[in-house]
């Protein structure tokens, strides 16, 4: 083996690893990401969080603790809230239009909400009519 093939095989394995670690630690949820659309919060804890006016597109929340938190304005179009925890949070004027609430916890899961539930899948799986706002119709 020449010293030209075992560089060219240490150069190309190198490179490998590193995109195999750029490309692993891309794919973990981290809680400390800023809110966005597509961020993974998956199981985290956002009690208290002040989202208020946030673009959460396409966000995967699921198990995420959102007691409390300050979701007014919010667009959570498509967001998955599946066993998500929203005891008191502020869903005032959110859009919450397609997103899945299945077994998400709410302070009262008959309530009004104030919210676009247009679409949604409720907490027990039925999916809300267009125009159900603050209540899944």
């Amino acid at each position: 083996m020449t010293p030209t093939t075992m560089f060219g095989r240490t150069a190309f394995l190198a490179a490998a690893l590193a995109l195999l670690l750029v490309t692993a630690s891309g794919a973990q949820a981290a809680c400390s990401d800023p809110a966005a659309p597509y961020v993974d919060w998956s199981n985290c804890d956002k009690y208290g969080a002040v989202l208020k006016r946030t673009d959460l597109k396409y966000a995967s929340l699921k198990g995420t603790d959102l007691t409390l938190a300050s979701l007014s304005y919010a667009d959570l179009n498509n967001a998955d809230l599946t066993y998500a925890v929203l005891y008191l949070a502020d869903l005032t004027n959110a859009t919450l239009t397609n997103a899945d609430l299945t077994n998400a916890k709410l302070m009262d899961g008959n309530g009004e909400y104030a919210a676009d539930l247009s679409g949604a899948t409720w907490t027990d799986g039925r999916v809300c009519a267009a125009g159900s706002m603050g209540a899944c119709n």
